[in-house]
């Protein structure tokens, strides 16, 4: 029952709401002495601000507000698969013969086709591609509350569901190609490729303008909208406890910093870092802890960075600038 409440979106919310209106009609329907009126008044300050923390976890874990468009053009076709009863959705162009594939996650707020002109660059030089569509973003099935864990889970079931389409065999290797929060699923998807029967084949990374912190989005994200500070840490403590209910397979999150790198993946096999020198989205912070981080290692060896003047962080659909330092790269690398 606990966990059904959590997963549901207004679940707890209505709860609280329920118990603020038990609570205001007992009140209004008896007379009651001093001391019980302030009791009363301590109880209701009390569900006025849990109700306040359930309105800010529900924006935490809310979707985009609206989907943009998918791709619609040949020779893009639909894959779809079931990610415990959510329909997971990733677009394919592949080739005739056995080749390489780009698989790719667009960031927050955008979809495949968003990204279609970077996968098809690949498919230009002979590659397969396969877009991955967050839920709730193109035509993506939505979910009760976003996670990245979510992507993951599609990402792992949609692969799994490949081979329906486009044949193991017909794949050498796979590059991951992820844009800001699809960099961020990636970093996570770093350290469990052992787990899959394709993780194998991953053989580099291709980040661009990667979300790395979730911690400082998400202080970030109370100081925008100005939630009083002594509010974080009952909204953090309860963010927690909700994402492990959501993802009772997962080991539980005790501390944010936990959603960071480098505890929450680097690779292990060659990347490439492609960073907006001017990310007026998430600012230079997320390069920086990223390149620290892998730098500390011991695997710099296996990292290739560029800061980039006409990349911005969205937007970017076509830059000859990025295609060349992945040209460079894939000849260095592959």
């Amino acid at each position: 029952m606990i966990i059904m409440i959590n997963q549901s979106k207004y679940g707890r919310f209505v709860i609280f709401l329920i118990l603020l209106l038990i609570t205001c009609t007992i009140r209004l329907m008896g007379n009651y002495s001093q001391l019980a009126d302030v009791v009363f008044s301590l109880l209701l300050g009390a569900l006025l601000i849990n109700l306040f923390i359930e309105y800010i976890i529900i924006q935490i874990f809310r979707k985009p507000d609206f989907q943009k468009a998918s791709i619609e053009i040949e020779p893009w076709v639909e894959l779809i698969a079931d990610c415990r009863g959510v329909e997971a959705r990733a677009m394919l162009n592949r080739r005739d013969q056995s080749a390489p594939l780009l698989l790719m996650i667009h960031g927050w707020k955008s979809s495949a086709e968003s990204v279609r002109e970077r996968a098809e660059w690949f498919c230009e030089q002979g590659w397969h591609a396969l877009i991955v569509e967050m839920p709730g973003h193109g035509r993506a099935m939505s979910v009760e509350k976003w996670t990245a864990i979510r992507v993951i889970e599609h990402t792992v079931e949609l692969m799994d569901s490949l081979d329906s389409l486009l044949p193991s065999e017909n794949i050498t290797e796979i590059v991951y190609y992820g844009h800001s929060m699809g960099g961020f699923v990636g970093l996570n998807l770093s350290k469990r490729i052992d787990n899959y029967s394709w993780g194998n084949k991953i053989k580099g990374w291709i980040l661009e303008s990667p979300m790395t912190k979730y911690s400082m989005v998400y202080e970030e994200s109370l100081m925008h909208n100005r939630i009083p500070q002594f509010l974080h840490p009952s909204i953090q403590r309860r963010l927690l406890v909700q994402f492990s209910a959501l993802h009772p397979q997962e080991k539980p999150i005790h501390s944010l910093i936990e959603l960071d790198v480098p505890i929450w993946g680097m690779p292990q096999q060659p990347t490439l870092i492609l960073q907006a020198e001017e990310d007026s989205v998430l600012g230079r912070s997320h390069y920086d802890l990223l390149v620290s981080s892998m730098i500390d290692a011991g695997r710099e060896e296996i990292l290739t960075t560029h800061l980039i003047k006409d990349l911005p962080h969205s937007s970017a659909r076509i830059n000859s600038t990025r295609n060349h330092h992945i040209e460079q790269w894939l000849e260095k690398n592959f």
